[in-house]
């Protein structure tokens, strides 16, 4: 199976933003306001994540770490879009030019990451071993 690829549309600024929902193996994690939440998926410009709480400000403090070439930590600030709870979205603000190009370089990590995994043969597949070599 083939991962999945969204492209979002921002009708503000049309631009074309590729999407992607880090595994579990890909190691990103995101804390918000010092608190580790789930992710739903990451672009270059924002990210959607899960909080069981109340996100009641506009504007919160994240840090976001991740390894691709090497380990990077993250931190600017998040402007929510997005308040449906307990699914919320945000855009970056105060990210560097580099920042931004570091979170690009993770998406197309897990991107090829997640094609490898989709080619591993499946695990799971039972050996028959009932039968004995010495016939």
């Amino acid at each position: 199976m083939k991962p999945t690829i969204e492209i979002d549309l921002d009708e503000d600024t049309q631009r074309r933003n590729f999407r992607v929902t880090p595994h579990a193996d890909d190691a990103v994690v995101l804390k918000i306001a010092g608190i580790e939440v789930e992710i739903v998926n990451i672009s270059a410009l924002g990210i959607a994540f899960r909080f069981p709480g109340d996100a009641k400000k506009e504007v919160y403090p994240i840090q976001l770490a991740f390894s691709t070439d090497r380990d990077y930590l993250i931190a600017c600030d998040l402007r929510l879009i997005r308040k449906e709870k307990p699914e919320y979205a945000g855009e970056f603000e105060n990210v560097s030019e580099r920042d931004i190009s570091r979170i690009t370089s993770l998406i197309v990590e897990c991107q090829k990451r997640e094609i490898r995994r989709a080619n591993q043969p499946d695990d799971t597949s039972e050996v028959d071993v009932s039968e004995s070599i010495d016939k």
